[in-house]
């Protein structure tokens, strides 16, 4: 099945939410090639790429779909460290060790993959000095969300951290329609809960009183949220975009 490389992403520099198109980094006259050694992969809606605690063989470009990455702590807590979209490399921060894998990735919807060895694609960041600077961007952006992230945690409200979490869903997957931004990932509170880190009923609370406030909408199982409502709430301009 051909791969559309261009509907990926649209740009090669950051979006406004600091995602970067890694696959399209590779020189376009070159991505065949680097396709022919890859691995194509269709994982599930809910299910896992991989699981925490595998070995660590292979990043993976993701080309269509949407991932959450999460880590569960000794005490069996899990809490999420990260949004994956179209463009984005999954493993790369498993190159340093090469052991095992430190967090699950989940599909939120049907994902599409392609996988390639660490052997080749360090080759491949020798062969192509824009690969490589792209993912040390990239590295670099993901390092600051999961930083904004502790700062979250530390120092917000709980109600807070669900704005947060919502404006950055909204950033990363959000579609904009007349009443609002749509973001149709079907998280369940469990999700929210472990990307805020509270539990289930206080985000089953708080979710209550921002519908009746006006800040969310539910259509089944999406959300349409008012981005500026939710900002104005919160006197920022998101958190973790």
């Amino acid at each position: 099945m051909p791969l559309d490389l261009d509907s990926a992403a649209e740009r090669e520099s950051p979006r406004a939410d600091g995602h970067l198109d890694v696959f399209r980094a590779i020189p376009p006259e070159y991505r065949a090639a680097v396709l022919e050694q890859c691995i194509r992969r269709v994982v599930p809606k809910r299910r896992a790429v991989w699981t925490q605690g595998e070995n660590a063989e292979y990043v993976a470009f993701l080309v269509s779909g949407a991932a959450m990455s999460l880590y569960q702590a000794p005490n069996g807590r899990i809490g999420t460290t990260g949004f994956w979209c179209a463009g984005d490399i999954l493993g790369a921060g498993d190159i340093g060790l090469r052991t095992t894998r430190l967090m699950t990735v989940r599909c939120l919807d049907t994902c599409v993959i392609y996988t390639l060895s660490y052997s080749r694609f360090q080759h491949l960041l020798r062969r192509f000095p824009e690969l490589a600077d792209t993912v040390i961007r990239a590295l670099s952006l993901r390092l600051r969300w999961v930083s904004q992230l502790a700062v979250m945690l530390e120092t917000q409200s709980g109600v807070e951290r669900i704005c947060a979490a919502l404006l950055a869903l909204a950033d990363r997957f959000g579609r904009s329609e007349a009443q609002g931004t749509l973001i149709d990932l079907r998280l369940t509170n469990e999700d929210l809960a472990a990307i805020s880190g509270l539990s289930r009923q206080f985000v089953n609370a708080t979710l209550s009183q921002l519908r009746k406030d006006g800040y969310l909408q539910m259509r089944k199982r999406a959300m349409i949220v008012d981005r500026k409502a939710l900002t104005d709430a919160m006197g920022v301009d998101g958190m973790l975009g």
